[in-house]
């Protein structure tokens, strides 16, 4: 056996060893993240564009209807139960930069200027949904809003965004 296949063995079997000292809410919390690790895969071939790990792990999934929805669990709540500042700051994050992106030619980019959030009610339920807003979009800048409601519909959050266009320069031919 080589090298690599028992050091890799080697990682495996003290995963199942220290799998036999968790707790079943443990285990479960272990499945889930698992589960991130094999949903990077499962869209490689749809026109979708993939959500990164943090999304992924925070339940965060677009909406064919352009909104973004964050399953809510003990991924992204705070220590009082609800959803936790930061996780619904990055759903809006989130939100807005896909509204954006599909707007976007492919050798164009889009990143965070700014992003202020308003938080208005706690995060709590079984989802949140973010509903971006593309207010202005000029040549290099784009002015966006994101209101955050919970499961009944009761708003959240409220975003305000800047967002910046970036244009890969393209190769000159010949010279």
């Amino acid at each position: 056996m080589e090298e690599k296949d028992m050091n890799r063995n080697e990682i495996i079997q003290s995963i199942q060893t220290n799998l036999q000292t968790l707790s079943s809410n443990e285990l479960t919390q272990i499945s889930y993240l698992l589960s991130l690790y094999q949903a990077s895969y499962t869209n490689v071939n749809t026109n979708d564009i993939p959500m990164h790990l943090l999304g992924r792990f925070l339940g965060i999934t677009q909406n064919s209807d352009g909104t973004t929805e964050m399953k809510l669990g003990i991924q992204n709540e705070n220590t009082y139960g609800v959803a936790q500042g930061g996780s619904i700051y990055t759903l809006c994050d989130v939100a807005i930069g896909f509204s954006i992106l599909k707007n976007l030619k492919e050798e164009e980019k889009v990143f965070t200027l700014e992003l202020k959030i308003n938080f208005i009610k706690k995060g709590q339920g079984s989802y949140l949904l973010a509903s971006p807003s593309i207010l202005y979009q000029g040549k290099n800048t784009v002015v966006t809003e994101c209101s955050i409601t919970d499961d009944n519909g009761n708003l959240v959050a409220k975003g305000l965004g800047t967002f910046y266009i970036v244009r890969e320069k393209k190769e000159e031919k010949g010279g």
